[in-house]
């Protein structure tokens, strides 16, 4: 089939863009720069250029690729440590995902596809006890720059599914390990662990729901077809930061995270890098698992740090 990725050139659009081509689809791919769709190395994979909040380049592009599914990747996010770049990344990934996600659907619905899919995360649940399914609403709630991400979210998985001609299927992406995350070497998460910069703060409590890149990428896939609505992407063990912090470090070489109270680090890291470590609730994969058909290769984040860390 035809298939148009808004946002192939970053973390996740790069293996899925791959496995797309891999898989025998007729691929597009929607870029600030050519030169970026080019150094994917895929020869048979479109180049479409223009900027994704231009309404105007959007839906030409979309036309003219002609797509049966368009595949919603877009983010801008910062893999250096600076709070400001880190700040900048999180609002310019907010405003692609309020403004352009009702673009591309509209796009879509225009060019006569049949199907989008956006990327969303599974990491601003409302925090408690317990494990989070789709059913349970994100953190909408929230002040500061959570709730500017929720409510960015919301937009988004709204856009995608409100659309009566077009269906709609909404991915809760977790965190992503792997090639060209913040786990990989050089990346924020590594980096600030090599340096001691990322400490366990409080308890550790927070449970992350990660998953390899290369998962989220055949997740993805898996949604082409079949049924529609909102899928969280994670493995099937959820990480405690006071468990994966630890763990990280050792598999780089680098000394123990140092502990800080939770106090400080809601003041020093901000309230959503605490909420993170500290409040952030599991989260299931059951329906992804039951009706999309999908499994991850890596279904324990110990064996896939391990794994895309030291390649054993």
């Amino acid at each position: 089939m035809r298939i148009f990725v808004a946002g192939g050139t970053g973390a996740i659009g790069r293996p899925l863009v791959a496995a797309l081509v891999a898989a025998g689809h007729d691929v597009t791919v929607f870029s600030r720069s050519a030169e970026r769709v080019a150094a994917l190395g895929l020869p048979d994979v479109a180049a479409a250029v223009g900027d994704a909040l231009r309404e105007d380049e959007v839906t030409s592009s979309v036309q003219r690729a002609a797509p049966d599914v368009v595949i919603n990747q877009l983010t801008s996010l910062a893999q250096s440590a600076n709070p400001l770049a880190v700040k900048r990344g999180f609002d310019q990934t907010s405003r692609l995902r309020r403004e352009a996600s009702g673009t591309l659907v509209a796009a879509a619905r225009t060019a006569g596809a049949r199907r989008v899919i956006a990327q969303s995360i599974s990491f601003v649940y409302r925090p408690g006890p317990g494990m989070r399914s789709e059913t349970d609403p994100l953190w909408t709630e929230a002040t500061g720059q959570i709730g500017r991400l929720a409510h960015s979210l919301a937009t988004l998985e709204s856009a995608t599914l409100g659309d009566a001609q077009v269906e709609g299927v909404v991915l809760r992406y977790g965190s992503f390990y792997g090639p060209g995350t913040y786990f990989a070497p050089g990346g924020l998460y590594a980096s600030m662990l090599s340096r001691r910069l990322l400490p366990v703060a409080g308890d550790g409590a927070g449970r992350f729901g990660l998953v390899h890149i290369d998962d989220a990428a055949a997740a993805t896939v898996a949604a082409l077809d079949g049924p529609v609505g909102i899928f969280n992407v994670v493995d099937d063990v959820p990480a405690p930061a006071s468990e994966w912090l630890p763990y990280v470090a050792t598999l780089l070489g680098a000394k123990p995270p140092r502990r800080v109270p939770e106090a400080v680090a809601r003041v020093g890291a901000g309230k959503f890098l605490a909420y993170l470590m500290c409040d952030q609730p599991a989260v299931s994969n059951e329906r992804a698992r039951t009706e999309l058909g999908w499994s991850p290769r890596f279904p324990d984040w110990h064996d896939g740090l391990r794994d895309a860390l030291t390649g054993s």
